[in-house]
């Protein structure tokens, strides 16, 4: 399926707002904004959604661009269903090309995939830029076990901090406390899974973006360099910045 760039940023704006660049018109517009945007705005708006060439998918609550009056947003959103997945309007489709815990590089996919940046190298194939930006503490501690297949130990610190008032002072354990120890490793996994990662992709002979596991794939993590000196591998303009080394100009007379 072929999908323009105008129908893309037509379908960007269903979840977040819409965006409307038409006869000297420009509108970056929300719709929960209609006090600050005006009538005329919103008028704009639900003019621009009758052309769309897709139907929306059905959020929870009712749209400015949809202009339903107050019984007809009572009727269609009286009931919702929540569904597991992501959701897509009819005729688009998504395919899975990386999870967390899979093999990128020496490290591994991380967490909570924010940013993203595809760098075509050729037709059909590209590199794939994730920020793995933070991790959620209470479902990454949950799932840690059955995703990456080895456990930490989460419970022993955690007793030991309900019998402190929910606090430790990390810092202040000597080097080879134990429960220092524990910590140490839980903080670094929870760093593994943060950072940036850099994937190869190819599309197949059906249409579907899939890795290609080139020897080029990256994981950049939250403690790199930190034991493994790869700092010292920088490269170009900007390894000057690790360098340390301070240009002195001396004066005379």
């Amino acid at each position: 399926m072929e999908i323009k760039r105008r129908d893309l940023l037509k379908f960007l704006g269903v979840s977040t707002g819409t965006i409307l660049l038409s006869q000297g018109t420009k509108v970056l517009s929300s719709p929960f904004m209609v006090a600050a945007q005006g009538k005329e705005t919103v008028k704009t708006m639900v003019k621009a959604s009758q052309y769309w060439t897709f139907s929306p998918v059905k959020i929870p609550i009712p749209l400015t661009i949809e202009n339903l009056s107050d019984e007809q947003q009572k009727s269609k959103y009286k009931t919702y269903e929540v569904v597991d997945d992501v959701v897509l309007p009819e005729g688009f489709t998504y395919d899975v090309i990386a999870q967390w815990g899979d093999k990128v590089g020496d490290s591994r996919f991380g967490y909570n995939n924010d940013y993203l940046s595809f760098v075509e190298t050729r037709p059909n194939e590209g590199f794939l830029t994730i920020n793995f930006e933070y991790i959620s503490g209470k479902t990454w501690r949950e799932t840690y076990e059955k995703v990456i297949g080895k456990s930490l130990p989460f419970e022993e610190v955690k007793a030991f901090a309900d019998e402190n008032k929910g606090e430790i002072n990390t810092f202040a354990l000597a080097k080879d406390d134990v429960l220092k120890s524990k910590i140490e490793a839980i903080a670094t996994e929870a760093l593994i899974d943060q950072g940036i990662g850099i994937i190869s992709l190819k599309k197949n002979a059906i249409g579907q973006w899939q890795r290609t596991y080139s020897e080029t794939d990256r994981r950049i993590t939250g403690i790199s360099g930190l034991k493994d000196g790869r700092y010292l591998k920088a490269t170009g303009p900007g390894i000057k910045v690790f360098e340390k080394k301070i240009n002195r100009v001396m004066k005379t007379g």
